[in-house]
């Protein structure tokens, strides 16, 4: 009672003080320093329990990912232990695509307005434990089919929980941290997808003394079980977490209705466009080793090396990225400049002249600088264009949309490569780049003339010194 007094008489002294001086009160900026209550290490409130929970979802997400890619770092013994073509190897990924066009979307709204993200994330980590146990169980028996549906299993459990760590993130960072915290989360999955390409192999060929190649491989397969086994474990102690801070800090949890998918602002559904950049950037790198071989000489070793540039410093740089943006702010020109850089990039590959070895690594260079400002700049957007209850239904509809861009396009890439060649195929990729370009200079004049501007908003550093700015206006 004595501190709102105090208050009070400050708030009245520089009012008449301002009056006295002809000053606008709008204008007046009071500062209450109250000493808060010191918060310990490890309390809920304390930035360090904070940052556990973000290194336990980071590492569910790392191990959900490397299952989701392992079929990558295994493709040649699959192909020959199983007895299948590449056309039937293929299908292990078609079966985690095609359907999260409406299971993404489905899991998000389950998350925020069915069972909430807790519950909804352990089951999803139970669901991806269960398809990689079937997948393994396929890989004993060789029977392929048990194995595809232990991918589609995997696929559906994946893209979920990509939507809802998501919700954790924004729950736990809040907007003003949310771009570094869904750039660890990013990174956590980049580097999972990377050692699901590289690991697997290794892990088989450790098993050396496994004589029956479909034991071998199955045992190789159940290598992600355990590591699902203990994601599980991990994201049971999250939870229980999350539970002490929510508890902690009196927050409620809101429901969405299925009508508010109908007040997404129109901002959010043309900014969806822009999730077709994902889908180039995974489809040229499919196709990006034969290209570069065929058009500029290359060996299909030195070809596989240009194409993974694109993603292999990524892994390392997009945390530094995420700071960046994170302090600076105006994650919508990032995103612009992220999707210039990558037109340039197919410009490049269309226009230069076969034969010229050092292009295929100058544009995936280009390529890889892109896609590293492209995914801190832009997935916090996402967020910031929707209310905190729909954050898992806005995750869930931009990764269907994500998954129907590249299914879409893995289709016709593969008609025009068979029918008109790599060099239309780049045109069309130019094309494609430029029309992603242009949605996201819409979204921005959009927002620049909306009542609540939400790509343009300045970042921590720049909103700090602009306050003290401020502050040094009125002293003055």
């Amino acid at each position: 009672m004595e501190e709102e007094e105090v208050i009070v008489l400050k708030y009245k002294a520089n009012k008449e003080q301002s009056e006295l001086e002809g000053c606008d009160q709008s204008s007046i900026s009071l500062e209450v320093k109250s000493k808060a209550p010191e918060t310990r290490y490890f309390h809920p409130n304390h930035w360090s329990y904070g940052s556990i929970l973000l290194a336990l979802i980071c590492f569910t997400v790392f191990i959900g990912y490397y299952c989701n890619e392992s079929p990558g770092g295994l493709e040649d013994t699959i192909i020959k232990v199983m007895g299948i073509d590449a056309t039937q190897y293929n299908l292990l990924f078609l079966v985690t695509t095609w359907p999260n066009i409406f299971v993404s979307v489905i899991g998000g709204v389950i998350a925020d307005r069915i069972l909430g993200p807790r519950s909804s994330y352990l089951i999803v980590m139970v669901i991806i434990t269960f398809g990689q146990f079937f997948w393994s169980v396929g890989s004993f028996v060789n029977y392929f089919w048990i194995a595809l549906i232990g991918r589609f299993v995997i696929g559906v459990g994946a893209m979920i929980s990509a939507s809802i760590s998501k919700i954790f993130i924004f729950k736990w960072c809040g907007k003003k941290y949310a771009t570094l915290g869904l750039s660890l989360n990013t990174t956590a999955a980049r580097l999972g997808a990377a050692v699901g390409l590289s690991l697997p192999q290794f892990i088989y060929n450790e098993f050396h003394y496994i004589n029956n190649s479909s034991y071998r491989l199955g045992a190789t397969v159940m290598a992600g079980v355990a590591g699902m086994i203990i994601g599980l474990i991990v994201t049971v102690v999250m939870i229980i977490m999350d539970k002490f801070r929510s508890s902690d800090l009196t927050a409620k949890t809101s429901k969405v209705k299925c009508s508010d998918v109908k007040q997404f602002s129109p901002r959010f559904w043309i900014a969806a466009i822009i999730m077709m950049y994902y889908a180039l950037v995974y489809e040229f790198s499919g196709i990006g080793q034969v290209f570069y071989a065929q058009k500029y000489g290359l060996s299909l070793r030195a070809a596989s090396l240009s194409n993974s540039l694109v993603f292999s410093a990524t892994i390392l740089l997009t945390p530094v990225m995420g700071y960046v943006v994170n302090a600076i702010g105006y994650h919508l020109l990032w995103t612009i400049l992220g999707l210039a850089i990558a037109v340039i990039a197919h410009l490049i590959l269309l226009l230069s002249n076969p034969g010229l070895t050092y292009i295929p690594y100058v544009a995936s260079i280009i390529y890889s600088i892109s896609y590293t400002i492209f995914g801190p700049s832009f997935w916090p957007l996402v967020g910031f264009l929707v209310e905190s209850n729909q954050i898992g239904t806005a995750y869930g509809i931009y990764f269907g949309f994500q998954n129907l861009f590249w299914g879409l396009l893995a289709i016709v890439s593969g008609v025009i490569i068979d029918n008109n060649g790599y060099f239309v195929l780049e045109i069309m990729y130019s094309l494609l780049s430029f029309l992603v370009l242009m949605a996201s200079v819409l979204v921005l004049m959009i927002d620049l003339v909306s009542k609540k501007s939400v790509g343009i908003l300045p970042g921590t550093c720049t909103a700090k010194r602009k306050e003290k700015r401020s502050q040094d206006k009125i002293q003055n």
